[in-house]
């Protein structure tokens, strides 16, 4: 049983702000990334984590909202909204960090196998991946999600003001349910927090290191210039990663191995600190995609020249037509 206590008023603004920055950005990043000559194994994994990513913020603006409004009107329907909304907002962003780890994982792999690499992180492994990946989370996230009901207790607090308090009894033996969530908790520590930190840094020094040997070694071919924009983009988007998950991160940590140290990335404050750089480094990506890749400057051209460029081609084709019906 929780209490539906309405958020900060700011953090109630920044949200939807922050929401509506993310959603166009990564909107213009999957059309960019899926278009036909721009499709490759890469481009899909990237759109896939700006999905990811972009759900993930959707579902934690809900739920936002929905503690706001209905922890000032004391409705229990937030109680059902938030349920489903943190779970979701859980989900996906749990699947972008694991889809990432897998990005780096890739790269890391094709660098310093350049002839087998591609063969052995091909469609067939990314998709088991995916499947695997999601359920893996889905196995987390389920047992708080099966629920007999969801119930609404009216308290009142220090200061005399009702309090709406949110109650889920769920279908799990209680006993049983009582040893889950340190059994997840631990779980997530290490294969969403811990274990993605170490791979990603350890896959950027590899894709770094490989990349500047092979430029002393091979020289400056074309191709090689190609994989070596690519690679350090790839980097970049591992950078952004780790400093965008390193608040949350090191506040877990703090709390793991070291509870008697004062955590202030675990008070309200901090929290909303990490999530703040969390959604900063969603919006980065597509400054880094810019910057390092020709294929997706020229898609942005296009999508952002299209509509200005089809009303030109009818006039031009219009007044030829009359010209050569005066001739």
């Amino acid at each position: 049983m929780y209490p539906l206590i309405g958020e900060a008023l700011y953090v109630l603004i920044i949200k939807p702000v922050l929401l509506i920055a993310v959603l166009s950005t990564n909107i213009i990043v999957v059309v960019a990334w899926l278009s036909p000559k721009n499709r490759s194994p890469v481009s899909i994994i990237l759109s896939v984590i700006a999905f990811y990513d972009t759900s993930t913020i959707l579902f934690s603006t809900i739920y936002t909202i929905s503690t706001y409004v209905a922890g000032n009107l004391l409705s229990v329907s937030g109680c059902y909204i938030n349920h489903l909304a943190g779970s979701l907002a859980f989900i996906f962003h749990s699947l972008s960090i694991l889809t990432t780890t897998y990005l780096a994982c890739q790269r890391c792999v094709i660098c310093l196998f350049p002839f087998s690499g591609p063969r052995i992180c091909g469609q067939k492994t990314t998709v088991v991946f995916s499947i695997v990946s999601f359920v893996l989370i889905t196995s987390m996230e389920m047992p708080f999600l099966l629920v007999r009901s969801i119930e609404g207790k009216m308290k009142m607090s220090d200061d005399n003001s009702s309090v709406l308090y949110c109650k889920a009894p769920y279908i799990i033996n209680k006993d049983i349910m009582n040893d889950i969530p340190d059994i997840i908790w631990l779980i997530r520590l290490f294969t969403l927090h811990l274990m993605p930190a170490f791979v990603v840094t350890f896959s950027m020094i590899a894709c770094v290191l490989t990349v500047n040997r092979r430029k002393m070694v091979s020289g400056r071919s074309s191709d090689q210039r190609s994989k070596k924009k690519t690679t350090v983009m790839l980097v970049l988007v591992m950078l952004i990663f780790v400093l965008g998950e390193f608040p949350t991160t090191f506040g877990i940590f703090l709390d793991a191995f070291l509870p008697a140290v004062p955590n202030w990335f675990s008070t309200e404050d901090g929290i909303h600190f990490g999530n703040f750089v969390l959604v900063i480094s969603f919006l980065l990506n597509i400054l880094v995609y810019v910057g390092m890749s020709k294929q997706f400057r020229d898609s942005l051209k296009e999508l952002l020249c299209r509509s200005s460029t089809e009303p030109k081609s009818q006039q031009t084709f219009i007044t030829g037509v009359s010209i050569c019906i005066e001739r």
